[in-house]
C-alpha cells in the first residue's frame, strides 16, 4: 500500500490494483481490486496493523467466500477474496422472495452445507452471526470470515465460548442455529425466544434444542442440523409436492457442483475451466427456466405439475451425474482436496 489518496485509499495492494473502498470494520478495510496478472476483479481485506491471531478459512464451497491469495504489503498482511454481488443477510430479508417459510429455510440450508463444509475441512468459523452471512443475486448464500477474529455479536455466540472456551463444532452449531433464529423472526433468540405461531412448531423444536447451553444436547453437526430442518420442510411440502421438491434439490445440486467446479479449476489455474462453468450455468438455466433461481421456491414447486416435475427430475439427474463426474476429474487433479 503506496502513497494513500487524499481519501486513504491506496493505489496498489501487492500486485493488485484498488478500484475502491468498498467495506471498513473492526477486521480491517476491503477495498474492491483488480488483478493486474489476469484482470480478474476481486476483493481484498487488509488486516489492522495489530492483526496477530486467526487466519480465514479456505473451503472451497459454493456457500463460502472463495480465497485466491495472501500477502502482505508494508507489515499489513491482506486476504485476497472472490468480489460478491448481492447485500446483506438483513437488508436481504426485508425483500418480498425472501418472506416465505420456504424461501427462509432455504438460506437455513446454505448456511449449514457452508459450515459443514468447513468442520469437514478442520474449520472452525468461531462467531457465525449475520453480519457474516451474504446472499447474493438469486439467493445464493456466502459465508464471510471463517476463523478471523472479529467482535462477539450477543445472542449468536455460545455460552461455553461467551464464558472464555474454545469454539468448536458444537459452538458453530450454535450460532448457525441463532442466525437461523434471526432468518424466521429478524431477532436474536434472546427471551422469550420464538413466540408460538412464528414458525412452526417442529421447526421450532428443531432450533430449541441447537441453542440448548449444554453443549453435548446439541445436534452434533451442521449436516444433522440441516436434515431435521429438511424434515421440517418436507413436511410443509406435502406428498403432492414430493417429485418437485426433489426435482428442484437436485437442480440446486447441479448449481453447488458447477460452482465447486469453478473454485477447483482457479485453485490449479485452468482458466477454460471457469468458462466451461459459466457455459455450464447458462444452459442449466436454459433447460430449466422454471428451476432458475428467483428465490422463491414455493412457487416454483407450486406451479411444476407432477409429469413435468418427473421427466425434469429423470434429466436432472443425467446432468448431475455428469458434473459430479467433472468434478471428480478436478479433484483427482488437485490431489484429492476439496
Amino acid at each position: 500500500m503506496h502513497n494513500s489518496s487524499p481519501g486513504g485509499v491506496p493505489p496498489t495492494i501487492g500486485r493488485y490494483r484498488v478500484v475502491e473502498r468498498i467495506g471498513q470494520g473492526a477486521t480491517g478495510e476491503v477495498y474492491a481490486c483488480i488483478d493486474a496478472a489476469i484482470g480478474r476483479r476481486v476483493a481484498i481485506r487488509v488486516m489492522p496493523l495489530n492483526h496477530r491471531n486467526g487466519v480465514v478459512g479456505q473451503v472451497a464451497h459454493p456457500n463460502v467466500v472463495s480465497v485466491f491469495d495472501r500477502g502482505e504489503d508494508q507489515g499489513r498482511k491482506f486476504i485476497v477474496m472472490e468480489l460478491l454481488e448481492g447485500t446483506s443477510l438483513a437488508q436481504y430479508l426485508r425483500r418480498p422472495e425472501a418472506r416465505t417459510l420456504m424461501a427462509k429455510t432455504g438460506l437455513m440450508r446454505q448456511i449449514c452445507d457452508g459450515l459443514q463444509a468447513a468442520h469437514d475441512r478442520g474449520v472452525i468459523h468461531g462467531n457465525v452471526k449475520p453480519g457474516h452471512v451474504f446472499v447474493q443475486v438469486g439467493g445464493v448464500v456466502k459465508l464471510l470470515d471463517l476463523g478471523l477474529p472479529s467482535a462477539a455479536a450477543a445472542g449468536y455466540v455460545a455460552p461455553e465460548t461467551a464464558s472464555g472456551g474454545r469454539a468448536d463444532e458444537r459452538s458453530d452449531i450454535f450460532s448457525a442455529a441463532a442466525v437461523c433464529h434471526f432468518i424466521l423472526t429478524q431477532r436474536p433468540p434472546l427471551a422469550p425466544g420464538i413466540v408460538g405461531g412464528e414458525v412452526p412448531d417442529a421447526l421450532a423444536r428443531v432450533l430449541a434444542q441447537a441453542l440448548d447451553e449444554r453443549p453435548d444436547r446439541r445436534q452434533q453437526s451442521l449436516a444433522h442440523l440441516r436434515a431435521e430442518i429438511d424434515q421440517v420442510r418436507r413436511a410443509q411440502d406435502g406428498d403432492k409436492f414430493r417429485v418437485a421438491r426433489a426435482a428442484l434439490d437436485r437442480y440446486y445440486q447441479i448449481e453447488k457442483l458447477i460452482g465447486e467446479r469453478r473454485a477447483l479449476g482457479r485453485r490449479l489455474g485452468l482458466p477454460a475451466v471457469e468458462r466451461e462453468c459459466d457455459q455450464k450455468s447458462a444452459q442449466l438455466a436454459a433447460a430449466f427456466p422454471e428451476f432458475a433461481r428467483s428465490g422463491n421456491d414455493s412457487g416454483v414447486i407450486s406451479l411444476l405439475d407432477p409429469v413435468r416435475a418427473t421427466a425434469a427430475l429423470a434429466l436432472l439427474q443425467t446432468w448431475h451425474n455428469e458434473v459430479l463426474a467433472e468434478v471428480a476429474v478436478l479433484q483427482a487433479a488437485s490431489g484429492g482436496r476439496r
